[in-house]
This record gives structure tokens, C-alpha cells and sequence, in this order.
């Protein structure tokens, strides 16, 4: 697993808690994407979902996250990085090559 340093850790909380709306050390389900990507992480949507169990839709302005639930998530976030890019590039390929064959 990707590990952080007790400064990137540190840093990592103060970022969640400018997010932290209420002053519960929490955030909403629907800010976890927001706040990964605030700390230099570029997480699809659908990789957001992932590590947050697949909410459903109507669960991501109720459920909340603490930052000690919050961390691990990002850890994998940061650790599958390359592997978003690889995916991201398979479909990009496709689309263009499908539109290559139309013109």
C-alpha cells in the first residue's frame, strides 16, 4: 500500500478539514473526489464511487466520512494512479479509432 509521511498525513487532514463544512471532522460522501483531487490526486468519478462502496446517488449529500476513513481511501487512490491513466488511454484509443473508421 501507498504509504504517506507524518507531514504529507499532516497536510493531508488540514486540506480535509477546509472542507469540513460543519467543524465535525467530517465531509459529505459527494466532497471525497474533491478533496483527493485538492491533494494532487486525479480520481475518475467512477473511482471515487469505488472506494466509497458504491453509494447510491441519493446517499451522497447524507453520508458523511471521517478523515481516519478518509485516508485509506486516498492511499488506494494514489496507488492505482497509473492504472486510471492506462484506462483512461484504452478508451480514449477506441473512441478515436472508431471515429477514424467513420471518416
Amino acid at each position: 500500500m501507498c504509504d504517506f509521511t507524518e507531514d504529507q498525513t499532516t497536510e493531508f487532514k488540514e486540506t480535509f478539514q477546509l472542507f469540513d463544512r460543519t467543524g465535525e471532522g467530517k465531509i459529505l460522501y459527494s466532497q471525497c473526489g474533491e478533496v483527493m483531487r485538492a491533494l494532487g490526486q486525479n480520481p475518475t468519478n467512477t473511482k471515487v464511487l469505488k472506494v466509497l462502496g458504491n453509494p447510491k446517488s441519493d446517499e451522497m449529500n447524507v453520508k458523511v466520512l471521517d478523515f481516519e476513513h478518509f485516508l485509506p481511501m486516498l492511499q488506494t487512490v494514489a496507488k492505482n494512479k497509473d492504472q486510471g491513466t492506462y484506462e483512461d488511454y484504452a478508451l480514449l484509443s477506441q473512441h478515436l479509432s472508431h471515429l477514424v473508421s467513420l471518416g
